[in-house]
């Protein structure tokens, strides 16, 4: 018996230490997946409550265009991507919402023109579409979508971070929309 016991005792440790590793794994990997990923990239980004740095970008309907003109217009920045599906889920009501609260829409794609043209014209958008380019991207410190940035009427950014649903765009749209 006592050799069984030993035997046993030994197999189940063997047993149980690989386990225990692969749930540490399991559970890193579902804090980065599920309760890691908002909190972080709702904490990346320009702090709220500081103005939208200025920089450039391209207008996918030709010309270069500046964090600059929005001042005096309260806007709602949406960075988006045609491979997106929750950008795809957002974007019937995004346009609307933001129209419906004098805040102006923006619809910014991490793209090639070729592929925002297609997607711009598969969701039959009107409106101005920029390209979101690296340059850009790094100044406004925002690597996934859907990701969005409210803004005052004085350039301050007063909400930010990821958005896939109406109700987070609406109350995007107020907090841009509240302060001025």
């Amino acid at each position: 018996m006592s050799t069984f016991f030993w035997i046993s005792y030994v197999v189940l440790w063997l047993l149980v230490v690989p386990l225990v590793v692969l749930n540490l794994i399991l559970f890193r990997q579902l804090g980065i997946m599920v309760m890691g990923t908002a909190r972080g990239i709702n904490q990346s980004g320009v702090p709220v409550g500081k103005p939208l740095p200025s920089v450039t970008t391209t207008i996918l309907q030709g010309g270069e265009w500046s964090t600059n003109e929005i001042h005096g217009t309260p806007s709602l920045m949406l960075f988006g991507s045609p491979t997106c599906k929750e950008c795809a889920a957002i974007m019937p009501d995004f346009r609307r919402i933001a129209e419906l609260h004098n805040v102006r829409p923006i619809l910014l794609l991490f793209s090639s023109e070729e592929l925002a043209q297609d997607y711009v014209h598969k969701i039959a958008y009107e409106g101005d579409v920029l390209i979101v380019t690296p340059k850009f991207a790094d100044a406004l410190d925002v690597q996934v979508t859907p990701y969005a940035y409210a803004v005052d009427a004085s350039g301050v950014i007063r909400h930010k971070g990821l958005v896939n649903s109406r109700e987070q765009l609406e109350a995007y749209v107020k907090a841009a929309s509240s302060s001025s």
